[in-house]
C-alpha cells in the first residue's frame, strides 16, 4: 500500500504548524519563493507517476514468478520488521550511490537544491527517479510480498519528513540510533566538513557502521544548499540541469572509458585535460549568499495565489485521474508542468512571465471544456481563469499608465530645464 497520497494533507498541515511556530519564535525558516519551488517539484514528482509507463512492475512479476526463494507470510510481524530494517539498509546504499555517482546524482540533486531547511524541503523530490526500483528487486527474490515492501517504503519516506526542520535540537541518545533533525541537517549542508555525510533514512547506525557519519558541530553552523548553486526557480530545469551538463561532458570526453567514468565516478570528475561542465561539489562558494531575487509585490502575491490553486488542482488530479483516461491525464499533467514552470518565471521576474501566464489562463479555459469533470467544478475553473485574466490585464494596464506618466514627467522636466536655460 502506498501511504504517501494519504499523508499529503498531513504534510501540508505540519508545514503550516512549523511556519506558525517559526513566527512565534522569531525564527522563520521559510521564504515564499523557495517554498513554492520546493512544493512545485514535489507536486511534479507525484504527477509524473500518473503518466510514466515503466517496466518495473513487469520485472517484479518476473522475479516473483521465477526467481523467488519462497513467498513469506505477509501476516507475520517478524516479516514486516525484517523488511523494514533491510529496506532501510538498501535505502542507505541507494542514497549513498545517489551522491557518489554522477548519473545517480543527476536524479537526487533536486532534493538538495533548496537553500532553506524546513518541512517543505522534505517534499522537494525529483521527477526522474529511474533507479530506485533496482533496490526493490532483492526483496521480491527473498519472498517479501509486494504489499509489505511498498508499505514499508512509504513508512520509510513518511519518517524522513519530520527530520527536515531547524527547530528540533539534538535528541541525546536517539542521535546514536535514528536519523534525527540534527544529523539530517548535516546531510543537507554545503559546508565542506558536512558534504556527503549521513545517508540513513530511519536508522543512522548504517552511517556509523560504514563510516559516513558526521555529527552537527556547534563551531560549524550548517549552511544549506549546493556548493554549486542552482540559482533558479524553474522546476523543470532543476530536474534536468545536471543531466544536461553530464551529456555535454559525455560528448566532449575522449574515449569510451572516459565517457563511462564521467557517468559513474563522482559528480564533476573529468579527464585531466578536460574542463567539466558539471562543477564538482567540492568547489568553494560564498556560503553566506542565497538566491533570492527581489520581485514586485503584485508578482509575489499573484504567484502565491496561483500556486495554491495549482496544488489543489494537482491533488484533484492525483485522486481522480482514473476517471479522465490516460490521454487526458497526460494533457493535464503537461498543463500542470507548464503551470509550475510559469510560477518559477514569476518568481524570477522574467519579462515573458506575463505573456506566458495569459496564454496559460486562456489555455485552461479551452482545455477544461474537454475534461470529464462535474459542471460545477468546470464553472468554478472558468471563473477562476477569467478573474485571473482580468487581474493580469488590469496589472498590465496599470503598469502601462504608470510608465506613460513617468515618460510624461520626464518630458515636462526636460521642457522646464530648457526654459530655464
Amino acid at each position: 500500500m502506498n501511504l504517501i497520497l494519504y499523508a499529503i494533507p498531513f504534510f501540508f498541515l505540519l508545514i503550516l504548524v512549523e511556519l506558525a511556530w517559526g513566527f512565534t519564535q522569531h525564527r522563520n525558516t521559510y521564504r515564499i519563493n523557495d517554498t513554492i519551488n520546493s512544493l512545485s517539484m514535489g507536486s511534479l514528482s507525484r504527477l509524473q507517476s500518473l503518466v510514466i509507463l515503466g517496466v518495473s512492475s513487469s520485472i517484479y512479476e518476473l522475479i516473483a514468478d521465477h526467481y523467488q526463494l519462497r513467498q513469506l507470510p505477509g501476516d507475520r510481524l517478524w516479516v514486516w520488521i525484517v523488511c523494514f530494517v533491510l529496506y532501510d539498509l538498501a535505502y542507505y546504499w541507494k542514497h549513498r550511490l545517489g551522491h557518489e555517482m554522477a548519473i545517480f546524482w543527476g536524479s537526487h540533486v533536486a532534493h538538495h537544491q533548496s537553500e532553506d531547511f524546513n518541512l517543505g524541503t522534505a517534499l522537494r523530490q525529483t521527477s526522474i527517479d529511474f533507479y530506485s526500483f533496482l533496490f526493490y528487486v532483492p526483496f521480491f527474490a527473498l519472498g517479501f510480498p509486494a504489499e509489505v515492501l511498498f508499505t514499508t517504503v512509504s513508512l520509510n519516506l513518511i519518517y524522513q519528513f519530520w527530520v527536515h526542520t531547524e527547530h528540533v535540537p539534538k535528541l541525546g541518545t536517539l542521535e546514536w540510533i535514528f536519523v534525527t533533525p540534527s544529523n539530517h541537517r548535516v546531510h543537507h549542508a554545503r559546508n565542506k566538513v558536512y558534504v556527503d555525510r549521513n545517508y540513513g533514512g530511519v536508522f543512522i547506525i548504517w552511517d556509523r557502521l560504514f563510516r559516513s557519519f558526521q555529527e552537527e558541530l556547534s563551531k560549524e553552523p550548517v549552511v544549506f544548499g549546493l556548493r554549486n548553486p542552482l540559482n533558479s526557480w524553474n522546476p523543470v530545469w532543476a530536474n534536468v540541469h545536471v543531466y544536461w551538463r553530464l551529456i555535454k561532458d559525455f560528448i566532449k570526453a575522449p574515449g569510451l572509458m572516459n565517457k563511462l567514468a564521467i557517468c559513474f565516478k563522482p559528480p564533476g570528475w573529468q579527464p585531466e585535460d578536460m574542463v567539466s561542465s558539471c562543477k564538482h561539489r567540492g568547489n568553494l562558494v560564498d556560503l553566506t549568499s542565497r538566491f533570492d531575487p527581489v520581485i514586485p509585490t503584485f508578482s509575489k502575491y499573484y504567484v502565491l495565489g496561483q500556486f495554491v490553486i495549482s496544488v489543489l488542482l494537482s491533488l484533484y488530479l492525483l485522486q481522480y485521474s482514473s476517471s479522465l483516461g490516460y490521454e487526458k491525464t497526460v494533457i493535464a499533467v503537461l498543463f500542470m508542468t507548464y503551470s509550475f514552470y510559469i510560477h518559477g518565471s514569476w518568481l524570477e521576474d522574467r519579462p515573458r512571465a506575463l505573456g506566458l501566464e495569459i496564454l496559460r489562463m486562456a489555455s485552461l479555459i479551452v482545455l477544461i471544456q474537454f475534461a470529464s469533470v462535474h459542471i460545477l467544478l468546470k464553472s468554478l475553473i472558468d471563473l477562476y481563469a477569467a478573474l485571473s485574466l482580468l487581474a493580469l490585464l488590469a496589472h498590465k494596464y496599470g503598469k502601462f499608465m504608470a510608465d506613460t506618466q513617468n515618460i510624461h514627467n520626464e518630458n515636462q522636466s526636460e521642457v522646464k530645464l530648457r526654459t530655464t536655460t
